[in-house]
């Protein structure tokens, strides 16, 4: 059975004027200390950054956010100039919390790994400008599925940058734990290298699949009651304070991703996703909420809409699951509602994107 996660997009089109797709500064910081080490010079790294629009000072903040497309190129080009063929996966061994920025500081300091998640994710979207991509479910077979969906958006991924996220976080994982955890199957967006002993060893499974529109990382979900073995409370509360001072002086948390998360939790719990239902979630009344999205230009059938159609497009991705079933899952009447949906949203059809 399906249990509610927690996932965000950001970055919509229903967001008026154009917006890039971003990601947090910190991930690159692994990319650039392994340049400096093989011979970049500071004066090279900073012009790298400003060719591809990315502040180098900005890799050192752990609340900033980068232009995803412009990460992706940089470590493209710092790769290019490696003499590794598993660059990603090997920076992936010396991760650290700080990879993830604020959040993942947090979430590396609770008691238990629901915890963290929980917290991570809600700090994401709370401190990073927008929601996290990050679906969190719990399949028919007891597994826990960490997914990250590929948005027809989202600019085309690095094998390095992803195969890093994905290795830090199994990494963070067994830290965390003091346990050695596997992941019973890992996939990717990016064709798959030629040879793959490196991802097996690392990731612990031999189940790897490549070229699918999503990362997506499924272990047990027993993994999700074990305990930290280094929780620190008083870090905790120190990392809490800080987070929510950043939050305040910014004028508090977007409301756009706090109302996306609403919509989600709502659908996933098979609730009617209304606009007063949210509103009455916030203490408000819809009239108000309308008000205050219209203020950020954002309209709140076009946000219901979105959320709508990126949980659709990662139930596409999941063998055997009926295009009806999957209407009615994400609040719609029928298939035929759904293919009108998914042609605004994409300009396809869901057996085209099956395809896809």
């Amino acid at each position: 059975m399906r249990q509610p996660a927690d996932r965000s997009r950001q970055d919509a089109p229903w967001v008026q004027g154009p917006a890039a797709v971003t990601c947090p500064a910190t991930l690159l910081s692994p990319f650039l200390r392994h340049a400096a080490r093989t011979g970049w010079s500071e004066q090279e790294l900073t012009a790298l950054c400003a060719r591809h629009g990315v502040r180098r000072p900005a890799i050192d903040d752990l609340t900033a956010r980068v232009p995803k497309e412009g990460a992706h190129r940089i470590v493209e080009e710092i790769c290019a100039r490696s003499e590794d063929d598993n660059l990603g996966l090997h920076l992936a061994r010396e991760a650290e919390p700080s990879w993830m920025a604020l959040p993942g500081l947090l979430g590396m300091s609770v008691t238990h790994v629901r915890e963290a998640l929980a917290v991570g994710t809600d700090y994401n979207r709370r401190l990073l400008a927008g929601p996290a991509s990050l679906w969190q479910f719990i399949d028919e077979q007891g597994q826990l599925h960490l997914t990250r969906t590929h948005s027809p958006r989202d600019p085309p991924a690095s094998r390095h940058f992803v195969e890093a996220g994905v290795g830090a976080c199994i990494v963070l994982l067994r830290r965390f734990t003091g346990l050695a955890i596997k992941a019973v199957q890992v996939s990717f967006p990016h064709d798959a290298p030629a040879d793959t002993s490196a991802h097996v060893e690392l990731l612990g499974t031999r189940d790897l699949r490549f070229g699918v529109p999503l990362v997506e990382i499924v272990f047990p979900a027993s993994v999700l009651d074990l305990r930290n073995q280094g929780a620190d409370a008083g870090l905790l509360a120190f990392l809490r304070r800080q987070a929510e001072a950043v939050i305040e002086a910014r004028g508090g948390p977007d409301l756009t991703a706090v109302v996306w998360q609403g919509l989600q939790e709502a659908l996933w719990r098979g609730e009617e996703a209304s606009l007063d239902r949210v509103a009455q979630s916030l203490g408000m009344t819809g009239r108000t909420l309308q008000r205050r999205l219209a203020e950020d230009g954002v309209r709140f059938s076009a946000l219901l809409s979105h959320v709508r159609c990126e949980w659709a497009l990662e139930l596409l991705q999941r063998p055997g699951v009926d295009i009806d079933d999957i209407a009615e899952r994400i609040g719609l009447s029928d298939a035929r509602s759904l293919r009108r949906a998914l042609k605004r949203h994409t300009g396809r059809t869901p057996s085209e994107l099956r395809r896809s």
